[in-house]
């Protein structure tokens, strides 16, 4: 009995407050001896979704709106992790996504409250200018900021003040 193997992908794109969905479900049987050869089982899998990726890719270039894949950067070659990224840093596409605009009001804020400024803060903690964070660089900042303890908190901490 063969060995029925199904991957699928799936991308939102958004532009303009509208947003179009993709999605591909890739299905092959497989030689069942392949479950005694896990290396080779997990190989068949990583080509299956690297050709569900390819597939997934030429129809959202072909649609009106979407980046043409050779301006994109390159695809990661392994197989996407069950349960995602995660962290919300890259599109579906490969390309990371800036930092949002509640995001860097949030860093422009705290640094307000600490006396710094955000671009400073940016190049000091992440190594890149403000503008050009990801959300996940933008998120590491704003909890390396949260911990760093106001000057006015400091200093009445110290003469027995506070709140």
């Amino acid at each position: 009995m063969p060995l029925s193997i199904n991957v699928g992908l799936s991308r939102k794109a958004s532009k303009d407050y509208q947003s179009i969905g993709y999605s591909i479900n890739v299905s092959a049987e497989l030689d069942q001896a392949l479950l005694a050869r896990p290396d080779d089982l997990q190989a068949q899998v990583a080509n299956l979704y690297l050709q569900a990726q390819v597939a997934l890719d030429r129809q959202a270039a072909g649609s009106p709106g979407q980046d043409h894949p050779a301006s994109q950067t390159s695809r990661q070659e392994s197989p996407p992790r069950a349960n995602g990224n995660g962290n919300g840093a890259a599109r579906g596409n490969g390309r990371v996504v800036g930092a949002t605009e509640s995001q860097k009001r949030a860093i422009q804020a705290i640094c307000r409250r600490l006396g710094t400024d955000a671009e400073y803060e940016a190049q000091q903690l992440i190594g890149l200018p403000f503008l050009s964070l990801s959300i996940k660089q933008a998120s590491e900042l704003i909890d390396s900021l949260k911990s760093v303890e106001p000057p006015e908190a400091a200093s009445a901490g110290r003469n027995g003040g506070g709140r």
